[in-house]
Parts: structure tokens; sequence; C-alpha cells
């Protein structure tokens, strides 16, 4: 009885493994003209957060350098020095946190632009897999061997019209 039920299970993992294609995804976002918009749009987006950055590092150094020579100063008191660091130390925090935002809006701003680009792709990959009755579909980076009729690569290129 045991090596029936193996025997049973076996041939059902065979059957779905024959049912398994993979796809070349990174070559048919390489031929999508949508990639290429979207990465012009997120070099331009770059430069801009680029450019507000360097332009607050530019401010907060002009503002680093008054508050040094004004600790610098004869007659300052350590009180007003103490003073002096806690507004040096909070301007450099509110550099950091400028950074971080324009790290965290060219994450939004390129998850905006690539989503439709990726739902696209699987959408195909999904029509292409189910005409042809696949139930799994892989990338091809993580398959060692498979048979060439196993790729769908070509056929979903089609399927998008590249």
């Amino acid at each position: 009885m045991k090596k029936l039920l193996l025997l049973v299970a076996l041939v059902a993992s065979s059957f779905t493994f024959a049912q398994t294609g993979y796809v070349d995804a990174e070559f048919l976002m390489s031929k999508m003209p949508e990639v290429s918009a979207a990465e012009t749009q997120l070099k331009n987006y770059t430069s801009n957060l680029q450019a507000d950055i360097t332009k607050a590092e530019t401010n907060a150094n002009a503002r680093f350098q008054a508050l040094q020579q004004e600790a610098q100063s004869e007659g300052v008191t350590e009180e007003r020095r103490q003073e002096i660091i806690k507004m040096a130390q909070q301007l450099e925090g509110s550099l950091n946190t400028e950074k971080q935002g324009a790290e965290l809006k060219l994450a939004t701003r390129r998850n905006e632009l690539m989503q439709p680009i990726y739902d696209k792709l699987n959408a195909a990959i999904e029509k292409v897999a189910k005409a042809k009755g696949f139930k799994i579909i892989v990338s091809v980076s993580s398959v060692l061997f498979a048979e060439e009729s196993a790729n769908i690569t070509e056929a979903v290129k089609t399927e998008m019209g590249l």
C-alpha cells in the first residue's frame, strides 16, 4: 500500500513538473519601449531630487560655517555655545531627513512608473501560460535545465507585440 501511494505521489509530481515553463522576463523588459520611457523619467526625477539635495547641502554648509564662526567668536558664553551645538545637530538631522525623504520619493516614483509595466508583462505571461497549458512559470535565471519547448519567452514577446 505504501509503495502504491509513493508511486502515485511520484507520478503526480512528475505531471506537475511537466506543466512548468520558463520565461526570460529581463529580456522581455529590455524590449518594452515603456521601460525606456520610465527610465528616462526616473533619470530626470533623480536629477531634480539631486539638485534639491545639493541646494540643501549648500545652504546647510553655509549655516554650519556661520554657526562655527559664532561659536569661535570672542565673548560667546558657554550657554550660547551649547545652543549653537544643538542648532548644528538639528541642522544635520534636517539634512539627513531631507536626503531620506528624497530616497523615499525616488522609490515611490520608480514603483509608480514600473508597476504598470510589470502588470502588463505578468498579464501577457499568464495569458500565454494558460494557452499553452502550463501550471507554473519560473524565471529563466532559476532554471538549470529545461527543454526549449518549456520556454514561453518568444510567445510572450509576440503576445505583447514586441
